[in-house]
């Protein structure tokens, strides 16, 4: 909700003395003091490139961590924000005009931060090289419909082409959803860990309801599926939710809100077909 209020009050445009990094970081402070009575502590551009198709404007990606008053109390929290930037000029929102009268589309809607460097780590290295030319980056849920036809069709790329690409993995379990989630997800960083995708992709396929929230019944499906028996602690220990916890920053910083999420080097792919057209 935080984010919703900030978001409403962002929708004109503002003329800037100079269009650098420095300005778009003291026109946020000053905005949203006047506009929130909130304090800005730190403002963290993610990411920044040209706007496709909208010529000399360029999209900017936001992390602010702020100080705000909302509902009548003190809460600090991170924004992610998205601003467009054009010479002397700022905007949140700009539009993309529509073709043959198709309406007209907002480009925060098709947008997001490119992948960052630190993004390809060997703990999200699921296969193909990491020397590779083109790097993968997905985000997925295993109990994600869409999900259990499209990974599985990605890493059949990915094998047919292990010296084109670089898989790399993380979780984005939908909770809310899909309560068995949770720990499915938990027990595939492990496996994921261990360096057995075999068992880790097999939990796409585990019997069991995606809203089951019986963790007897979870931990037994688990096994059923792969042989192996973890214990809850195994599944809540320190390790998996820090790893977890950085999977969780990385969708936020990605502002990936759905899955599957696919970036193809660097990029993201929206229509999830992009990254097939280096393979042979």
């Amino acid at each position: 909700m935080l984010r919703v209020l900030i978001l409403s009050l962002m929708m004109i445009l503002i003329p800037l003395q100079a269009m650098d990094e420095n300005a778009i970081r003291t026109y946020m402070e000053k905005y949203i003091k006047e506009k929130t009575k909130g304090s800005i502590k730190k403002i963290d551009i993610l990411s920044s490139y040209p706007v496709p198709g909208a010529e000399s404007w360029q999209v900017n990606f936001l992390a602010m961590k702020v100080d705000i008053d909302f509902a009548g109390a003190k809460q600090d929290a991170t924004i992610y924000q998205t601003v467009f930037t054009k010479g002397e000029k700022i905007t949140f929102k700009l539009m993309k005009k529509g073709k043959n009268g198709s309406r007209d589309l907002e480009y925060a809607d098709f947008l997001k931060p490119k992948v960052p460097f630190d993004a390809y780590d060997n703990a999200h290295f699921l296969m193909g090289s990491p020397n590779a030319p083109h790097k993968i980056v997905v985000f997925s849920d295993p109990f994600c419909p869409y999900c259990r036809e499209k990974i599985p069709e990605i890493m059949e790329v990915v094998k047919a082409n292990p010296n084109t690409y670089g898989l790399y993995y993380y979780h984005f379990p939908l909770v809310r959803i899909h309560p068995a989630a949770d720990l499915t997800t938990k027990a595939m960083h492990i496996f994921q860990r261990q360096g057995d995708v075999k068992n880790m992709m097999a939990l796409y396929d585990l019997f069991i309801e995606p809203e089951e929230k019986n963790t007897n019944e979870i931990l037994k499906a688990i096994k059923e599926k792969t042989g192996v028996k973890f214990t809850l602690a195994e599944l809540q220990s320190e390790e998996v939710i820090e790893a977890l916890r950085i999977d969780m920053a990385m969708q936020n910083r990605l502002q990936v809100t759905g899955t599957p999420t696919i970036f193809i080097d660097g990029m993201w792919d929206k229509m999830r077909t992009e990254y097939k057209k280096y393979a042979k």
